[in-house]
């Protein structure tokens, strides 16, 4: 059954974890755009990468253990996992938008360009091919990179939500022990 209290709190809580989540992103994001002029930057980008489902299940652990007492199914954890990402996914979208509209749009291209170079040059892709792709990506609108980017956002959501509600749900209740009374023997 449905309740729609469980839903509002699910819900309340992801959007709360979402907006952490989409700053963290925010994070890793300027430093991949910045990570090709100082190598240090492209490495803190990778770990906020690599740490995206950590976070997400820490913050359900904090959601299941303090909210919930202990007790988390997995239906919950899954539509808290998914909401964290769907909300964290508004939020960089909207981001990403406002910087490549009022920042740095022709910089971010030209790197992503330079990249493609690379990877071109090891999958020795002819000259037109290559031609075509640069063509493209050189003609997309903000609005275009945003909405690939929110692709790609979503589809992680979609494939580490279910695993991570998997590993941190709990069908029994944590007794957490009130360390001001002694207890009994």
């Amino acid at each position: 059954m449905i309740n729609p209290i469980v839903i509002a709190q699910a819900r309340a809580f992801a959007r709360q974890d979402g907006t952490f989540l989409g700053l963290l992103w925010l994070v890793g994001f300027l430093c991949t755009v910045e990570g090709a002029h100082e190598p240090a930057l492209g490495l803190i980008s990778n770990i906020v990468t690599l740490g995206t489902p950590f976070f997400v299940g820490w913050r359900l652990k904090k959601f299941r253990d303090e909210a919930l007492d202990g007790k988390i199914s997995f239906r919950r954890a899954f539509f808290y996992c998914f909401d964290t990402f769907f909300y964290a996914t508004l939020l960089m979208t909207v981001l990403q938008f406002l910087y490549f509209k009022y920042v740095n749009l022709a910089g971010f291209t030209s790197m992503y360009l330079g990249l493609f170079q690379q990877v071109a040059k090891a999958y020795n892709m002819s000259a037109a091919e290559v031609k075509t792709v640069v063509d493209a990506f050189s003609m997309m609108k903000p609005l275009a990179w945003a909405a690939l980017f929110m692709l790609y956002e979503l589809i992680a959501g979609v494939c580490l939500s279910p695993i991570i509600a998997a590993i941190m749900k709990r069908n029994f209740a944590v007794i957490k022990e009130d360390k001001n009374e002694p207890s009994e023997l």
